[in-house]
């Protein structure tokens, strides 16, 4: 998963690429261990047994689980302070959601609409909703969260000169 993440981070990726989406925070290995061992994280594979995918849903991280990511930091800072659907997110059971990354070559068969059926089933009795963030310079992520998830963008917000979306969606 690692491996497919780093493939797909924005700081790997050459510009013309960026337009076909990309991972702005790349995870340690401390956070996958910890996502997996939560039950947190659900992965596509081919009959190979190759990594195509995968998904991560997890309760929010800790101070010390969130490390030096600044974003992550941001994301539920203001999970502390917006509402959705009328009551205060810090008020609701919520997951963060994500990574998500589908490689390329798996694409358009259906990987990102499983992961939302699947994640959809596996959570909606542990959270009411879920919250993330998607680049502002991410188009595709943001239009495919928004239409296919469902997500709702209640604000955007920035970290070291780079503009996010922050989204929630029901579970």
């Amino acid at each position: 998963m690692m491996a497919l993440e780093a493939r797909y981070y924005v700081g790997n990726l050459d510009p013309s690429e960026r337009a076909k989406g990309f991972i702005s925070n790349l995870q340690s290995q401390e956070w996958f261990t910890w996502a997996v061992d939560s039950s947190g994280v659900h992965v596509a594979v081919t009959d190979d047994d190759s990594v195509v995918g995968f998904i991560a849903v997890t309760d929010p991280p800790t101070s010390s689980q969130v490390g030096s990511s600044p974003i992550i930091q941001a994301v539920l800072d203001l999970a502390g302070s917006l509402e959705f659907e009328g009551k205060p997110i810090a008020q609701k059971r919520f997951a963060l959601r994500g990574p998500v990354c589908v490689d390329e070559a798996a694409r358009g068969r259906g990987v990102y609409s499983a992961f939302n059926a699947a994640t959809q089933e596996a959570y909606r009795e542990r959270f009411d909703l879920g919250v993330l963030f998607v680049a502002a310079d991410n188009p595709r992520s943001l239009h495919t969260t928004t239409t296919k998830l469902g997500a709702k963008s209640l604000a955007v917000f920035e970290v070291n000169s780079k503009q996010y979306h922050f989204l929630a969606f029901s579970f």
